[in-house]
């Protein structure tokens, strides 16, 4: 079902750094800890790293609501972690509403602050899945390949689990939990990750919103754009980023390289220099090397209410999501392209986004009291009670 009616030859420079090394392998970053942008850490964040079933850990940040309804799990996109979510999460629509839920921001093995790099203890890894990875495969053993995180790892070239792998581990962090079900919240690759678990897990999840969501594998603008910057993600595996590469995320993120939001484009930059380098490669060639999400309308696809979005002005990404849409069940799927926006709508128009989370938020049955209305009068009553506060002296406002 199409929530909207609004559905609307980049060329890449190539500039060769000779080992310019911009961080460490460890992702440190001086005294700063997040690289200048330590403003967007939500307030009352709770940290657990979670061990995986295949040894692979996982951390997690938690909000926790002061009137919890239920539950939402968000995953990232290429090139970020979970702080590229908390500013959309720190929304005055969306304070409001998460104070209804209790919220578990995922990070991708290796994308916390002061990650090490996540590295294969042997020379050749097999699936952790078994020889059935894939969108159709059921549950395997673990005990195929055994990883580790080194802190220390300069000069390793790390061996990254699969989106598939990445899924499954999620199971992990329910169970650590106990989260009886939850509606997944993801961008790109992240959307990828959550759909997958939903169709192994549909008796957990309640619901999912995917920005910039793609279910095909090979013949997609991605794999085209990845494939052209072998030799910089094998620099980037080292802890090298050149030019080229980050210019390559950029049009992962917004769909095109035209971009006018220089200050958002720099806010990204050191947010990508802020990880460690290897896990980011990593995560870039299981995305690249992803199978078929294997859904298919009529057939085996998406069981839960769906929500897909993102903007007109990301052509590649309107043009992947339309193609997902068409693959999903129509009374179970909803999509919105939206006019003046690119990749990143969660960014620029966050009230709009806002909007469209809490809509299947209702439909799922889990705040169906909490209107629109409703959501917007409380929201200007923070924004003014946070200006009041502001303007006492001496007095510091998250």
């Amino acid at each position: 079902m199409e929530y909207s009616d609004n559905l609307a030859s980049n060329e890449q420079v190539q500039i060769d750094f000779q080992g310019i090394e911009l961080h460490g392998l460890n992702g440190a970053n001086g005294s700063d800890g997040a690289n200048g942008i330590e403003s967007e850490i939500y307030p009352g964040l709770e940290e657990r790293e979670i061990v995986t079933e295949f040894g692979v850990p996982l951390r997690v940040y938690v909000h926790r609501g002061s009137k919890c309804c239920g539950s939402i799990m968000t995953y990232h996109d290429l090139g970020t972690n979970h702080r590229s979510l908390l500013r959309f999460f720190n929304h005055p629509d969306m304070r409001v509403i998460m104070d209804y839920f209790t919220v578990y921001h995922v990070c991708a093995p290796g994308h916390h602050d002061t990650a090490g790099p996540v590295a294969s203890e042997g020379s050749v890894r097999e699936g952790l899945l078994g020889s059935g990875v894939g969108a159709a495969a059921t549950n395997g053993s673990a005990s195929n390949t055994s990883y580790a995180v080194y802190g220390q790892g300069r000069g390793t070239v790390p061996s990254y689990p699969s989106l598939d792998e990445l899924a499954e581990m999620l199971q992990s962090v329910v169970q650590a939990y106990s989260i009886s079900c939850f509606v997944g919240v993801g961008i790109g690759a992240g959307a990828n990750i959550l759909a997958r678990h939903a169709l192994r897990h549909s008796e957990r999840v309640l619901g999912l919103f995917l920005v910039n969501a793609n279910a095909h594998s090979d013949n997609t603008y991605y794999n085209w754009l990845f494939a052209n910057y072998n030799a910089e993600w094998d620099r980037l595996k080292h802890g090298v980023l050149t030019i080229s590469a980050q210019r390559a995320l950029e049009m992962h993120w917004f769909g095109h390289t035209e971009s006018e939001s220089v200050d958002l484009i720099e806010r990204y930059r050191r947010h990508l220099l802020s990880l460690c380098l290897p896990n980011v490669a990593g995560f870039i060639q299981a995305y690249n090397q992803r199978p078929d999400l294997g859904i298919q309308r009529g057939g085996r696809t998406l069981p839960v209410q769906t929500f897909l979005l993102t903007g007109s002005l990301g052509k590649y990404q309107a043009k992947s999501l339309v193609a997902m849409n068409a693959r999903c069940d129509p009374s179970k799927t909803e999509y919105l392209i939206v006019d003046e926006a690119d990749g990143m709508l969660i960014e620029e128009q966050p009230d709009k986004a806002a909007g469209y989370l809490l809509g299947l938020l209702r439909e799922t049955g889990l705040v169906a009291f909490l209107t629109p209305a409703r959501v917007r009068e409380q929201a200007i009553r923070l924004s003014t009670d946070a200006l009041m506060q502001r303007d006492q002296p001496g007095v510091d406002v998250c």
